[in-house]
């Protein structure tokens, strides 16, 4: 944001495609074959294309995290 006075202007937005620079994994799966795998792109004949980004989990999302956690 720029102020001038009484007057406030946006100077720079970006959001959802916009922000990919920024995101380090997101990077990585654009320079591979199948890419992010999202809806519009295709994928070979006997590759399971899964729904986009519900691939990812948090580090406590995984099996035997608890169990993991519970050693510690």
């Amino acid at each position: 944001f720029l102020r001038d006075g009484d007057d406030i202007f946006r100077t720079y937005f970006t959001s959802a495609r916009g922000v990919d620079r920024l995101r380090l994994d997101f990077n990585l799966l654009d320079l591979t074959p199948l890419g992010r795998q999202e809806t519009w792109e295709d994928s070979p004949e006997g590759w399971p294309q899964t729904p986009p980004y519900e691939w990812w989990r948090l580090h406590d999302e995984y099996e035997g995290a608890a169990a993991l956690g519970a050693s510690l």
